[in-house]
């Protein structure tokens, strides 16, 4: 007998990935933590701005979504979209390679995950709501 996968919405699929999200934004924050700590010049005004963005806008995006998943979501993708603006219009060009997407990527699971999670409910609610009107 072949058994089936299991869906995307299952509650321990997503279970599974909002833990791995998670640490993976530890890891995500560890990484963060070591680049803005490693010295070098001072920042200019502009780099302020880009910083406030990303690291430290993203980083707080992955924190609040350990505890509000979509609004800590939103942060970091608000976060990251804002650095790509600034960088772009500020240097003239976008930010090269992924590497700013890869690093906000923690995030942006746990938003998916809530959004995901959000839905069940709704979806769930409203089956047993259906279900008592039909008896």
């Amino acid at each position: 007998m072949r058994q089936e996968a299991p869906s995307p919405t299952d509650p321990i699929v997503l279970r599974t990935i909002r833990w791995i999200a998670r640490l993976a934004s530890l890891a995500s924050l560890a990484m963060l933590a070591l680049f803005a700590t490693s010295g070098g010049q001072s920042p200019t005004g502009f780099e302020w701005l880009l910083l406030a963005c990303f690291p430290i806008g993203v980083a707080i995006g992955m924190i609040v979504a350990w505890f509000a998943e979509i609004s800590g979501g939103l942060i970091t993708l608000a976060s990251l979209s804002a650095f790509h603006l600034l960088h772009a219009l500020g240097a003239d060009r976008p930010p090269s390679g992924p590497w700013f997407a890869i690093f906000a990527a923690p995030g942006l699971v746990l938003l998916a995950v809530g959004l995901v999670s959000t839905w069940r409910r709704r979806r769930r609610g409203r089956n047993r709501r259906t279900a008592a009107k039909r008896t």
